[in-house]
């Protein structure tokens, strides 16, 4: 009825009964499901609007008939209205009314009449697009009606949804009683916060309106949406509903049930305590198809089935059989028994039924991908004028609703489609010039002038005035300096001197080294500057980077100075004024013995294009690894025992606040290490979660260690042992090797990629001889960028996403 949250409004329904027949009128709408016909209210009367709809419906009016029966006001957060009302009037009717209807050619399919059984039977079918249909029906005629077991609200003509009987939490109503309670322990177990509550309820008010509660119809096409499967979604929504529920066949979920079974299913949410022992009476449930409160022998052996397949152990009937028999013994039942649920909580509970924490996992973060939509969402209405127009309807679209969908198709293709078009706006030639010279470093030369009419007062002001881009990139500026700097250390320079005597002496420089101390020692100022200035700039920045190609990705660097310049002036040669994307992906120190020049470029580079050069961290950019590797006591010997230090703990400031993720076209996952397993990281959205400053990663955030420290487990080197740990921990087992960090195999890698909808994932971490390797079938690419690693015969690599294509580049330094 309504596609956009900000539209929602007033709707007035109306219950049409035939006394003399018994029966009750309904709407089909075009989803199959039953409801009453109902209408926007049009000049804030209600009453009009009832008198109109039967008006539409038998061509006469309502008369006093037609009386107020029950009024909803619906709190709306984040809304123009701070609420709104569903008013449901109801009117009694003659035969010969009746018959009217019949009459009408537009309506004939989608107007019913049905007596009450036949009302209870639609329920039990969850052919009714809320119980509340049944609910008006009985209190039409007088009947009461048990509402406290179908529809867990409060009874009477005025029902109040406002948030303290909506949100949990101890800021509402409750207060540290709330703490204690099951619901919000589950809430806390997905981290559930206020804000992510609202955002289910608006989309929940938003599936739903005018209705109360959600249909099954509507359940369905939001689970297929996060990515169930369609033939899951009536054993979900079983499991959804609570005990009582299944009792009467309820037929709707309320927002609390929503919400909590929300949590349940999180990827991340944790499996013990009270939210395992929720979680599991919702997995109970699931399985529970004949829904007696136990599990036959039958459906216990489909739940022991799906844990041994979370466990990549086979499923074979024979397997399934002797598991199933052998957890009934443990339990002191005979085969083939019944299981209750208090015997099914204890076998969990004592560890005899494995599995259960991997079980009734959404493929996507449900928070999070509502956190999306409106996010998408108000970046389109953002990036739209604001208009109001409004359609007339026709007599029967103003009878019958046409009903609330989750995804509306016009929304979701707006979505894409802004996502791929992120800037629409108009753009016109700039009526000035800049001239750069082509010297190195690249300096700004002059602006010219223009035509004051021809540019924007904002276009004025950035030439006439001071600009970021000029300080940044005039040769008088820091980076540039530093830039310089760098450069001519790498440079091998002779030049003539005119000494006091008159006498013409040559000064003779090779490349890697400085003239004189004191010129080492202004680049190591340059470098203590450089890193207080990029430190906002860095902490700024998400967690996880989002970002668009086409990008350079490069790999480990460890202190490769020569390797670095040598990939600058291959693949993005600064003289030429070609500045593209690049992303690296850690290790920039350590090992190698330029480490703080190598630093002081990329802190250079980063301040002159902080969008352009990308930095993300690596397990060598942790304080406790340079300590026991090379860095540390290269900043000591270059710049002495008090100024070395300072810089070292500048340097690593910003090593603490430096992303660890990135995702490139929303398609291509990079870090340095390897992909977290998924008790860690279930979606990569935790990763936006991880805190900042991270000084000590290893105790502030196992996800970020994760991140740093996971290798890709060869296929060469997969012993018996490590092959059962694979399989019985979803394809992660302990990194022997760094002894710390985990290694993972295909099979991890292809539930991740499918878990995040990524195709590829691209990481540094391993020396590879031609600078790059493709490992599980091409849909994982390794990078390493510092060539002649330790002294080896190694080559540099990169590689280069653009127009879809991953291509891998090798680069031979000498």
């Amino acid at each position: 009825m309504f596609k956009n949250y900000k539209l929602l409004t007033d709707v007035v329904s109306l219950i049409v009964y035939c006394p003399p027949e018994k029966s009750f009128l309904v709407t089909r709408e075009a989803s199959g499901e039953l409801w009453i016909p109902s209408s926007t209210c049009e000049k804030k009367c209600w009453k009009l609007a009832a008198h109109k709809i039967n008006f539409d419906l038998f061509g006469v009016d309502a008369g006093p008939q037609c009386v107020p029966l029950r009024v909803y006001k619906v709190w709306l957060p984040n809304h123009p209205q701070s609420s709104i009302f569903h008013v449901i009037y109801k009117v009694s009717v003659k035969s010969d009314v009746k018959k009217r209807t019949k009459n009408k050619t537009n309506s004939r399919n989608r107007i019913q009449w049905l007596t009450m059984v036949e009302l209870e039977r639609q329920r039990a079918h969850a052919m009714l697009r809320s119980p509340e249909v049944v609910i008006f029906a009985l209190m039409s005629i007088g009947e009461k009606a048990n509402e406290l077991d179908i529809m867990k609200t409060e009874s009477g003509h005025l029902v109040e949804i406002c948030e303290d009987n909506l949100i949990v939490g101890t800021d509402v109503a409750g207060g540290a009683v709330v703490l204690t309670s099951p619901n919000y322990q589950l809430l806390q177990a997905a981290n559930y916060g206020h804000d992510d509550q609202l955002r289910l309820y608006q989309e929940f008010v938003l599936m739903v309106y005018p209705a109360m509660f959600m249909s099954q119809n509507v359940f369905t096409q939001f689970m297929v949406e996060l990515g169930w499967q369609r033939s899951q979604c009536i054993s979900l929504f079983r499991s959804y509903l609570d005990s009582s529920a299944d009792v009467t066949g309820r037929g709707g979920l309320s927002f609390q049930e929503f919400m909590l079974w929300s949590a349940a299913l999180e990827p991340h949410t944790t499996h013990g305590g009270v939210p395992a022992e929720i979680r599991c009476r919702y997995i109970f449930r699931y399985f529970d198809s004949n829904r007696d409160g136990k599990l036959e022998y039958v459906e216990f052996k489909e739940l022991v089935g799906a844990t041994r397949a979370a466990r990549q152990l086979p499923g074979d009937a024979l397997s399934l059989a002797r598991d199933a028999d052998l957890c009934l013994r443990q339990l002191g039942m005979q085969p083939n028994s019944q299981l209750p649920l208090a015997d099914f909580l204890r076998g969990v509970g004592d560890l005899l039924l494995r599995g259960t924490s991997s079980l009734l996992r959404s493929p996507r973060s449900i928070a999070g991908y509502i956190m999306d939509l409106h996010a998408r969402e108000n970046d389109i209405n953002q990036s739209n004028t604001p208009s109001a127009s409004k359609v007339p309807a026709t007599p029967t679209e103003v009878a019958v609703t046409t009903g609330s969908t989750f995804i509306d198709m016009a929304r979701h293709s707006a979505a894409i489609a802004h996502r791929a078009r992120p800037n629409a706006a108009d753009h016109c030639l700039a009526s000035y010039t800049v001239v750069l010279r082509r010297n190195q470093p690249v300096e700004i030369q002059r602006l010219s002038g223009f035509d004051e009419d021809a540019a924007s007062s904002s276009t004025t002001r950035l030439i006439s005035g001071p600009s970021r881009s000029y300080e940044m990139l005039n040769s008088t500026s820091l980076p540039s300096e530093a830039l310089a700097a760098v450069h001519y250390f790498a440079s091998s320079i002779e030049k003539p001197v005119q000494k006091r005597n008159s006498v013409s002496g040559t000064i003779q420089k090779p490349a890697w080294s400085w003239v004189s101390p004191a010129e080492e020692t202004s680049l190591g100022s340059m470098l203590l500057k450089l890193a207080v200035a990029v430190l906002p700039i860095c902490a700024s920045e998400p967690r996880l980077l989002r970002i668009q190609s086409p990008v350079y990705i490069l790999g480990d660097l460890h202190g490769n100075l020569t390797a670095l310049l040598e990939l600058e002036r291959v693949l993005w040669p600064s003289e030429a004024g070609l500045w593209p994307r690049v992303l690296i992906l850690g290790d920039y120190v350590d090992r190698g013995q330029f480490g703080t020049e190598l630093v002081a470029w990329l802190f250079a580079s980063k301040l002159q294009r902080p969008d352009a050069i990308l930095l993300l961290r690596g397990n060598h950019e942790t304080r406790d690894i340079q300590k026991m590797f090379t860095f540390y006591n290269e900043c000591v010997a270059k710049y002495g025992e008090v100024e070395g230090v300072r810089i070292w703990n500048a340097i690593n400031n910003v090593f603490d606040v430096l992303p660890l993720a990135a995702v490139v076209d929303d398609k291509v996952f990079c870090c340095h290490g390897g992909i977290p397993p998924p008790w860690v990281c279930p979606l990569i959205t935790a990763i936006e979660k991880i805190p900042t400053p991270l000084p000590k990663p290893a105790e502030q955030s196992s996800l970020a260690w994760e991140l740093l420290w996971n290798d890709p487990v060869r296929q060469g080197k997969i012993t018996a042992s490590l092959a059962l740990e694979l399989s019985a921990n979803e394809g992660f087992a302990a990194n022997a090797k760094r002894g710390t960090g985990h290694v993972f195999d295909s099979a991890a890698l292809d539930r991740f990629l499918a878990a995040n909808l990524l195709s590829h994932v691209v990481r540094a971490h391993e020396m590879y001889n031609h600078g790059f390797m493709c490992q599980m079938h091409g849909r994982l690419i390794s990078v390493f960028s510092s060539s002649h690693y330790c002294g080896g015969k190694n080559d540099a690599g990169a590689v280069l996403i653009d127009a879809g294509k991953l291509r891998m580049i090798k680069v031979s330094v000498d």
